[in-house]
């Protein structure tokens, strides 16, 4: 759970606004797609036109090519298939006919709570999916399922522990009247032709056909990020070599972006903002306008590039930006996004190609990977939310 989370922001933010989770000394990431949602990001602040956002900006390329990158390209190898299919069996488990419920099935419930006689709030729920044996629920609850056969009803009496949340359920006896809906198991779950039946929901599908779009999606995947990768490291290098100046509104204008977007995000993770700043970016509000500003001196430079080089994308090359921002081709983006907004990325996307073509790979020294508090923070904010959406009868 840790992995995903973790995985799950940094990609929202870069694709937001092409920040990487670095600290403010850092120059952000940039990616071709994050710049059009850069310039589609709903703001507060007062809109200003386009010359007003850059009348004090300059520039003067330096080098730019012949430059070195150390992203590297990841392989798409078979035990990265089969480690996702892997994932994709306990997605979709097997349903379970012809046996009681047992320990680690996922039992598909309705459940309606009372006291007294009385309904109590947050006690009843329909097609709640509980992991039996996951201690979600109060005790005896899960132990109670274990046993029953599908369209078994039964009532279950018992008890609130006494630390309980609310107060008036703490220490209380409660009945829960359970009906078991359907049973699935992750434990018989395999890597066959089953699993791409449940997958695609189409009883024609097969195994092979499943690896197939596996592979796809994971070349996808790496693809997506050596190029964002690679083209962020090249970016920068430019920023280095160059000599540019950002207006200082459309900094404030980034700014303002920016703090607008993380702060959502640190709303829907229960996090105040500085604290979100720090968890996730290892940054303040400080270094959140040194990001701003760098990110306004990417787009000066990727226009500057753009417009020395002569530089379009090609048909091949829109084909695979649409497939980085999981499209089937460029044709179903510019339907999606429509033809000026997707004509930005790919300009954009056909600067990054220039720039990685012209530069060569370096091997960059290897670094052990250390598990954050960050993480572990999130891990149970995470658990914590997802036990106050269960219900009431969660522990």
């Amino acid at each position: 759970m840790k992995k995903i989370i973790k995985a799950g922001i940094c990609v929202a933010a870069a694709a937001m606004i092409m920040t990487g989770c670095g600290n403010k000394n850092q120059n952000a990431e940039s990616s071709s797609a994050a710049v059009e949602e850069t310039a589609s990001a709903p703001t507060e602040t007062e809109t200003k036109s386009e010359e007003e956002l850059h009348d004090e900006e300059s520039v003067t390329l330096g080098d730019y090519k012949n430059l070195t990158f150390s992203a590297k390209e990841e392989e798409v190898t078979d035990a990265k298939i089969e480690t996702r299919l892997k994932e994709l069996c306990a997605e979709y488990p097997v349903t379970i006919e012809g046996r009681p419920a047992q320990e680690g099935d996922t039992a598909n419930i309705d459940y309606s709570g009372t006291k007294d006689g009385e309904a109590f709030a947050g006690g009843t729920a329909e097609g709640y999916d509980l992991k039996l044996g996951s201690g979600t629920f109060i005790d005896g609850f899960e132990d109670g399922v274990i046993g029953m056969n599908v369209g078994d009803e039964k009532d279950l009496n018992l008890k609130f522990p006494d630390n309980y949340s609310s107060a008036d359920l703490a220490g209380q006896e409660v009945v829960f009247h359970v009906k078991l809906n359907q049973l699935k198991s992750e434990a018989d779950s395999k890597v066959d032709d089953d699993l791409a039946k449940r997958y695609y929901n189409d009883d024609t599908a097969t195994l092979d056909q499943l690896k197939e779009e596996v592979r796809a999606e994971l070349q996808a995947e790496a693809d997506s990020q050596f190029f964002n990768a690679a083209g962020s490291e090249l970016l920068n290098e430019v920023i280095n070599n160059s000599e540019v100046t950002a207006d200082p509104d459309a900094v404030d204008d980034m700014f303002n972006q920016l703090k607008s977007t993380y702060s959502s995000y640190a709303s829907s993770y229960g996090l105040e903002f500085d604290q979100f700043l720090s968890m996730f970016l290892g940054t303040d509000e400080d270094g959140l306008r040194d990001t701003a500003e760098n990110l306004v001196k990417q787009q000066i430079i990727l226009n500057a590039i753009q417009a020395e080089e002569n530089l379009s994308a090609t048909d091949e090359q829109k084909d695979k930006l649409a497939v980085m921002n999981y499209f089937k081709n460029a044709a179903q983006m510019i339907t999606t996004y429509g033809e000026d907004s997707a004509k930005q990325i790919f300009d954009m996307g056909a600067v990054y190609y220039y720039l990685i073509d012209n530069s060569t790979y370096v091997e960059a020294p290897e670094t052990e990977a250390e598990t954050t508090e960050t993480e572990n923070i999130l891990e149970e904010k995470e658990t914590a939310a997802e036990e106050s959406e269960s219900s009431s009868a969660a522990n």
